[in-house]
């Protein structure tokens, strides 16, 4: 009897599935919501309303800020549960080990990492501080950051790499991201606004744009320091335990 009542609920859930893909408008139709009204209302009224000039970055930040919010919440809370489970590195306890991560005989692979590295940061800085007028911005940027700190550490060593992206630096721009969003949220209930709010009636009108884009830049950079941070702070703490 009980295997038959959860045969026929599952029936009937596959039934209400079929039936809620059935309805759905056909991939790409021009009848689709998203095609109606509502890419319509975001081309037209982004630059207006979200105050960037690349549309992805205005509809994240703007239309979608409480979402991505969360997303830079979740990141860091990633690290949070990776720290409870794996705990700090601590440097003092690989010095006199052997260098597993390091490359130590290729030349050619330490001289292109060392000559590359700084590029590859100062590029990461671009396409962070640059998304709200070109494709990029915080996440894109982080990714690239935290993957320098990565590749100089497998190159280099992990020693070295710790000491190059000290713990100390490292505590205080993981939470970045989530403190970029809270200020910039703060600044809007201090005007009286909702919550990520950037156009602000409580300031001087002449300079609402040029505030709007600071708090979009500052959330930018968030998102991309601490996202790179994170990557990097992962990375020490898998590393760690390897060696352990």
């Amino acid at each position: 009897m009980k295997k038959g009542v959860i045969i026929f609920a599952l029936f009937l859930l596959w039934v209400l599935l079929v039936a809620a893909v059935i309805a759905l408008p056909p991939m790409g139709s021009s009848e689709t919501p998203a095609y109606t009204h509502v890419v319509p209302r975001y081309l037209e009224k982004e630059v207006e309303e979200g105050g960037a000039n690349n549309i992805v970055t205005g509809i994240i930040l703007n239309y979608r800020g409480y979402d991505t919010m969360g997303e830079v919440t979740v990141i860091f809370t990633a690290l949070i549960c990776v720290l409870a489970v794996l705990g700090r590195e601590n440097i003092k306890r690989h010095t006199s080990k052997v260098e597993l991560s390091s490359v130590e005989k290729s030349v050619i692979v330490k001289s292109v990492v060392r000559l590359l590295a700084p590029f590859i940061i100062l590029f990461a800085l671009y396409i962070i501080l640059h998304g709200a007028e070109s494709p990029g911005g915080g996440f894109q940027g982080g990714a690239i950051l935290g993957a320098s700190v990565i590749v100089f550490t497998l190159t280099f060593g992990f020693t070295l790499g710790m000491k190059k992206f000290p713990l100390k630096y490292r505590t205080i721009l993981e939470s970045a991201g989530p403190l970029s969003f809270f200020i910039s949220g703060v600044v809007a209930l201090f005007c009286g606004l909702n919550f990520l709010t950037y156009m602000l009636p409580c300031i001087n009108h002449a300079y609402q744009d040029l505030v709007r884009h600071l708090l979009l830049l500052i959330i930018e950079i968030g998102i991309g320091i601490g996202g790179g941070t994170v990557i990097g702070s992962i990375f020490f703490a898998m590393e760690k335990v390897e060696k352990e």
